[in-house]
């Protein structure tokens, strides 16, 4: 019952929807940052946006996947009224960690997401390389679980020929989810030949997400300088699915 979905229709439907996991490590969900500012990008574009905020795990990992999964089932329910013919995924940091388990661990067609879009998301769960927040809120902090399901929720190992074509934007100098985590990723899809594209930007650091300076005022957003790149690049990239 706390789980909930912000739906966003654009006035001339593209026929593509993006669902979206806003980060913030498995403890809150950043829903502006990486929510409604998605939405007015992507309505701008003739994309229908459902943001969702899942429910925080505490360590029972399946809840938030269930909250993404419903949603796409809601989704496709309606696809056709709504004039969309392809739903995909996005997710940033600990939602792109979500947005990636809902790339692997889809249960049937109607939760399988047709594309994967992944902003400094964290991928294994792997002490070391993962954000320890992610790993200590989904998986909880016994040790026996913890290592019953670390492999599971580690997206390189799950990944395969079946998880969709995927886009991975992100910053070198990340200091909270290291970069390795989308080499990783992006490496094992290379392996099973998944279409993948990969842009790192030197410098931004870490939830950068959709605030430009149209929401943060002149001067005030660390990423200004690569975010129109970013911009034509993801757009373009969608572009290409349709």
């Amino acid at each position: 019952d706390n789980a909930r979905m912000e739906l966003y229709f654009p006035k001339k439907p593209n026929g593509q929807m993006v669902i979206v996991c806003p980060g913030g490590g498995y403890w809150i969900t950043s829903s502006w940052n990486e929510g409604l500012y998605v939405a007015d990008w992507m309505l701008a574009r003739g994309i229908t946006v459902c943001v969702v905020e899942y429910r925080m795990p505490n360590g029972h990992w399946e809840i938030p996947l269930q909250d993404i999964q419903n949603a796409f089932r809601y989704c496709r329910a309606h696809a056709g009224e709504w004039g969309v013919n392809q739903i995909g995924v996005m997710g940033f940091s600990a939602g792109g960690h979500l947005a990636a388990t809902a790339s692997n661990l889809w249960t049937d067609s109607f939760t399988r997401p047709d594309f994967s879009i992944l902003i400094y998301p964290v991928i294994t769960l792997n002490p070391g390389t993962t954000h320890h927040g992610t790993h200590k809120f989904l998986l909880g902090e016994k040790r026996m679980v913890q290592e019953r399901y670390m492999d599971k929720y580690s997206m390189e190992k799950q990944a395969g020929r079946q998880t969709p074509p995927t886009f991975l934007a992100l910053c070198s100098d990340d200091s909270t989810v290291p970069a390795e985590n989308s080499l990783m990723y992006y490496n094992r899809l290379i392996e099973m030949e998944v279409p993948v594209e990969m842009h790192i930007w030197p410098t931004g650091g870490h939830g950068w997400g959709f605030t430009s300076e149209k929401f943060a005022g002149e001067g005030k957003d660390k990423f200004a300088y690569g975010r129109e790149e970013f911009y034509s690049s993801l757009a373009r990239w969608l572009k290409d699915l349709r």
